[in-house]
């Protein structure tokens, strides 16, 4: 029996014995690279110098043990490569899989050449070819019969429920369970999506389940492959197309209206608009609610600036898709100005320290991209600390003033207004439903504001129109 992988080690250079023994003995090699990659979920770039001299370069895919028990969800790393044996099978742009662990819930895959930077691409017209390519293989994919790939883990929703809420159940139970009080946007949210279920696919689909830019390579001006297929399952080819906007709103790739004609054209299939802001909704959820658990579970190890911003932004764009899905005009907001308050205890501002302490002592001295880009998050959240220190009180202020205004009674603090807030949601009054997402989309933009110092290359997001 393998032994559990363990957790204590340095995640930042130390691949773990038993998943280095089990390469080397299954590709009959010596690891003559293993690093490392800056990612959300773990991923290695390991190169294999085999027997006959060739070197193979993989991306290994790595899900590791917690407590001697594997971690949940434990079938993502098989469910994946599943997916990706069965479509390499059928020419699909995936990566070829070199070797495979249940035990360990490893994959070593091919290294694909590419890069999966297309929104920092200045070429616009290099960025649109590269984005109408990847529509007509979206195209390609669901136009496979789900029966024909042969993917029994991957069941068959039998229910209109069951195409429209994949994964919502779970995620609803996620962050029900992650919070004490569900914030306002995710219980408008989820009541929303129950309430406006639409129609079962016609045909139904392997969608991604998480498609679109930052999930796939390109070379040139083409796709060479299609990543991250830990979500996918059989669906309605319509939720992928809910996952673009989420996905483009974080990697912008170019004008969606257009995108989506290139789509339907290869697909030949007209659109169904409102089924289609009901999957942006949908997978705005998830991106920004699933943030959300993540950060209130968070592992020292994993990249919190990153996911605070996925969430804060993220729910930002939840609020906008809600809104529209909704019709309701959502005016633009800035930060109010903050208010004075007595002199800091410190003589240089916290993100000033921070600022000399990692990029004049540790960047110097870090290595590897990894431990760098760990110096980077400290930085991040010491700058973001200081910002909502500063506007901490204009805030409140800002946001106890548009409670009131949504006629909620006395409301002292924000707490009280958030529960109050609650109960109107959960008493579905539509007359006033647009004005409780207004209000959401105001308070998000604020908090997005706020969250600007964990933006990254994540600044300025724009949500496409339908």
């Amino acid at each position: 029996m393998t032994e559990p992988v363990s957790t204590t080690s340095d995640h930042s250079g130390d691949l773990p014995t038993a998943v280095v023994g089990w390469l080397e003995a299954a590709l009959v090699g010596k690891i003559t690279r293993k690093e490392r990659f800056v990612a959300r979920r773990e991923g290695w770039l390991v190169d294999v110098e085999c027997a006959d001299g060739s070197t193979l370069q993989g991306f290994l895919r790595l899900e590791r043990f917690a407590n001697g028990k594997m971690k949940q969800p434990s079938c993502q790393v098989r469910r994946e490569t599943a997916v990706i044996e069965a479509l390499h099978a059928r020419s699909i742009a995936v990566p070829a899989v070199y070797a495979h662990s249940d035990a360990l819930q490893a994959t070593l895959f091919e290294r694909v050449p590419g890069h999966d930077g297309i929104h920092e691409l200045e070429d616009a017209q290099q960025q649109s070819e590269i984005a109408k390519d990847f529509m007509r293989q979206l195209a390609q994919l669901h136009g496979l019969s789900v029966r024909d790939l042969d993917l029994p883990e991957l069941p068959l929703p039998v229910s209109a429920e069951e195409y429209a809420l994949a994964g919502i159940d779970e995620l609803e139970r996620s962050y029900a369970a992650s919070v004490a009080v569900p914030d306002p946007l995710a219980l408008l949210t989820f009541q929303w999506l129950r309430r406006n279920i639409p129609a079962p696919p016609t045909r139904p689909a392997l969608v991604q389940g998480d498609t679109g830019p930052g999930n796939f390579l390109f070379v040139d001006d083409r796709v060479s492959a299609i990543l991250d297929w830990e979500q996918a399952h059989i669906g309605d080819p319509m939720e992928d197309l809910g996952h673009l906007y989420s996905r483009a709103f974080f990697h912008p790739w170019g004008e969606m209206p257009e995108l989506i004609d290139v789509y339907t054209g290869s697909a030949n299939q007209s659109l169904d608009k409102e089924k289609l802001h009901f999957y942006r909704v949908a997978s705005f959820a998830k991106a920004a609610l699933g943030s959300t658990v993540a950060v209130n579970h968070f592992q020292v190890e994993g990249p919190l600036p990153m996911l605070i911003f996925f969430s804060i932004a993220g729910e930002r764009g939840l609020a906008q898709s809600l809104a529209d899905a909704l019709h309701a005009d959502v005016e633009r907001t800035v930060l109010p100005e903050p208010e004075r308050g007595p002199s800091r205890s410190l003589s240089l501002p916290i993100e000033e320290i921070s600022d000399y302490v990692v990029d004049s002592e540790l960047m110097p001295e870090l290595r590897t991209p990894y431990l760098r880009n760990r110096a980077v998050q400290l930085r991040q959240l010491a700058r973001y600390q200081a910002r909502r220190g500063r506007y901490l009180s204009a805030v409140v202020a800002q946001e106890l003033k548009e409670l009131r205004a949504l006629s909620l009674g006395a409301v002292d603090t924000i707490e009280d207004g958030l529960a109050q807030l609650n109960a109107l949601i959960e008493a579905w009054d539509e007359a006033r439903i647009g004005d409780i997402a207004r209000y959401l989309s105001r308070r998000a933009q604020r908090a997005e504001a706020l969250a600007l110092p964990l933006a990254g290359r994540y600044s300025n997001l724009v949500l496409s129109p339908i």
